[in-house]
């Protein structure tokens, strides 16, 4: 269940507002509110075409999360460099990071002490740099004439594997920050797998998620609070 949960907010963090334009990105503060408490993330530019996003989370005494990720926009591409992740769970503390060797074409991957190196495939993202460039991409969709499926090579966990994701129309929905029309996506799942996650984004809001709901074993929903840019 803990597992779970921690999964779910890796794959929220990189859900930051981004500027109309497609070549580029605004620094910007976003906050997720789920029933534990609240996330904040941020984007920020740190020299030229490079970026940081990092999202943190303080559950007290119980949960505390870091996580940081650098990254450089090519065109309307994301091109992940690296991604550290600080976790403590009661008395455990879980410590993970991952570089991104494009001139040799290969992801460095270390969890505690254990180390792994594994072949870098041309157009990986990184696990928190995989939802941001889907926001990129579905800004140039024909909303008219939505495509059945989208698809990502994604580094997870010291491995690279394929992501489908389902484009499933529109539907209303009401949050923190008000009610939205968004486009419903929903993450392709093996039958036994017993699992469901699913995006909804907002393009009155340049396609910024408004709301993500997971349920494997137990279900976790997430609600955009608050989107402000803060260049």
């Amino acid at each position: 269940m803990k597992i779970n949960f921690l999964l779910i907010l890796l794959t929220v963090f990189s859900f930051n507002l981004i500027s109309k334009d497609l070549s580029g990105i605004k620094a910007s503060r976003t906050i997720l509110s789920m029933d534990s408490g609240e996330m904040e993330f941020l984007i920020t530019k740190k020299e030229d075409n490079l970026w940081e996003m990092r999202s943190f989370v303080d559950g007290g005494r119980v949960f505390e999360r870091e996580e940081i990720s650098i990254f450089k926009l090519s065109k309307e591409n994301l091109i992940p460099l690296s991604h550290k992740i600080r976790m403590r769970i009661l008395f455990k503390k879980i410590r993970s990071s991952t570089s991104f060797d494009w001139e040799n074409l290969k992801a460095n991957y270390q969890e505690g002490k254990d180390k792994k190196s594994i072949p870098l495939i041309e157009g990986t993202l990184g696990p928190a740099t995989a939802q941001l460039q889907m926001r990129l991409d579905l800004r140039r969709l024909d909303l008219n004439s939505l495509p059945e499926k989208i698809k990502y090579l994604i580094f997870f966990r010291g491995e690279i594997k394929q992501r489908t994701y389902l484009l499933e129309g529109f539907e209303d929905i009401k949050t923190p920050l008000g009610n939205f029309k968004a486009l419903k996506l929903s993450r392709e799942f093996a039958p036994d797998e017993e699992r469901e996650q699913v995006y909804w984004f907002a393009p009155e809001l340049d396609f910024a998620v408004v709301r993500i709901l997971n349920k494997d074993r137990r279900q976790s929903d997430f609600l955009l609070k608050s989107l402000e840019i803060i260049d």
